[in-house]
């Protein structure tokens, strides 16, 4: 029996033949492509956990500096306020004299 002048045998090794070939492109196509990309996006993901940390890291420290800062503002603030009335007890009492 012929197909296209082809024998049932040479349509078989004709598929044979065209599945083994598209078998090794989509084999080069996954190591010389998908591979090298896989691995970037792992490297890349690796890269933006560590900035990530970093930055967590980073804002931790600023938000314990701006504490530290607040806290000294606020002993300024009370340092500040006993002067004014220090000076102001003295102030009524050299006008007492």
């Amino acid at each position: 029996m012929k197909v296209l002048g082809l024998t049932i045998e040479d349509i078989a090794s004709l598929l044979g033949v065209v599945g083994g070939v598209s078998s090794v492109i989509f084999y080069l196509f996954r190591v010389i492509i998908v591979k090298p990309m896989r691995d970037e996006q792992h490297n890349l993901s690796n890269v933006l956990n560590a900035l990530t940390h970093e930055f967590h890291a980073m804002r931790e420290s600023e938000d314990r500096e701006h504490r530290n800062i607040d806290a000294k503002l606020h002993e300024h603030d009370i340092k500040i306020a006993r002067h004014d009335e220090e000076l102001k007890t003295l102030f009524r009492g050299e006008r007492r004299e």
